[in-house]
């Protein structure tokens, strides 16, 4: 049932839409839609300080490991300390990949995964899937991904954490 003050707060808000379009066209501000447009702007710049501070953290960690790295489209970088004698991986293959996870500061995620994917669909990461895509059969190599290449800001629901840089230690690819 429609109660008395929603019926008198509709005929309010219809008279007044009434009389405003009699008036002369003034711009108004949408202060709602100000805030809107402040609350982007402070995320945007909130996360240009978030993938500065990882690009920082991630040049030291290559830096002291010493590793050459070559960049990936998605951010990533990746040494390859093994070179694979197969073929190389294309999209659409489907593999079978050996890693171990951590986090940046050495913390082991997880330490034996072994995940079955089709290159190219992005089943894990972003960043792994890059990789793939630049290595052959039998390569082994150190994968680095800012979050936003690996799990984001909400991590995997699991034991990843939310914008975390993840270290991935790929040791063995198979073609199914």
């Amino acid at each position: 049932m429609i109660s008395k003050r929603y019926i008198a707060a509709f005929v309010l808000t219809s008279l007044a839409l009434t009389l405003s379009s009699c008036r002369d066209r003034t711009p108004v501000i949408n202060i709602e839609q100000d805030k809107v447009e402040l609350i982007k702007e402070n995320m945007i710049n909130a996360n240009h300080v978030v993938i500065q501070s990882e690009s920082t953290q991630i040049d030291g960690y290559v830096q002291r490991h010493g590793w050459n790295v070559k960049p990936l489209p998605c951010g990533a970088s990746f040494w390859e300390y093994t070179c694979g004698n197969g073929a190389l991986i294309n999209p659409e293959d489907k593999v079978v990949v050996t890693y171990r996870l951590e986090a940046l500061d050495g913390s082991p995620i997880y330490t034996h995964q072994i995940d079955t994917l089709v290159v190219g669909h992005r089943d894990v990461t972003v960043a792994l899937d890059d990789l793939l895509q630049q290595l052959h059969y039998g390569s082994q190599a150190w994968l680095i991904a800012p979050s936003n290449s690996a799990y984001g800001v909400v991590g995997d629901g699991d034991r990843v954490a939310s914008r975390t840089v993840i270290i991935y230690n790929v040791t063995n690819i198979n073609k199914l």
